[in-house]
């Protein structure tokens, strides 16, 4: 069965650096699977910042993107309460936009699954007190 989820800055931007620690293992894990990768705005703000040391590198990114690779979902003013919720809930871990970003799609859009290399996904609960799976095996 197809499973939809949510990719985090840290993989992709692993995947368009090959001296990055986590490129083989990213890599190797998107050649197979066969899934829906979904994202957001400010996930790719800040994998287009973390790639500014190469506009090449930033461009083959866009063009990833560009034929479909992932698929951007955006968020609305209504998103907003939410994600001053989140980022206040978990001030403490801290979670960042892009952090959140993903925790609000997840809810909205019933995903449970991420690919991600930070272990701040294994704190942060849904509203119904759920942690979202990551696929990416560490």
């Amino acid at each position: 069965m197809q499973k939809n989820a949510l990719i985090d800055s840290g993989p992709i931007f692993a995947l368009f650096d090959a001296k990055d620690s986590y490129h083989k293992l990213v890599k190797k894990f998107l050649q197979t699977y066969t899934g829906k990768l979904i994202t957001t705005w400010p996930v790719l703000t800040e994998v287009l910042y973390l790639l500014s040391y190469s506009i090449k590198a930033q461009q083959d990114f866009l063009e990833w993107i560009d034929r479909g690779a992932i698929e951007l979902i955006e968020h609305s003013s209504s998103d907003i309460k939410y994600i001053k919720d989140r980022m206040n809930k978990y001030s403490d871990v801290p979670m960042d936009l892009a952090d959140v970003s993903l925790m609000c799609i997840s809810e909205k859009e019933k995903i449970k699954h991420i690919i991600s290399v930070d272990s701040d996904f294994s704190i942060y609960k849904n509203s119904n007190g759920k942690y979202l799976t990551n696929l990416l095996k560490l």
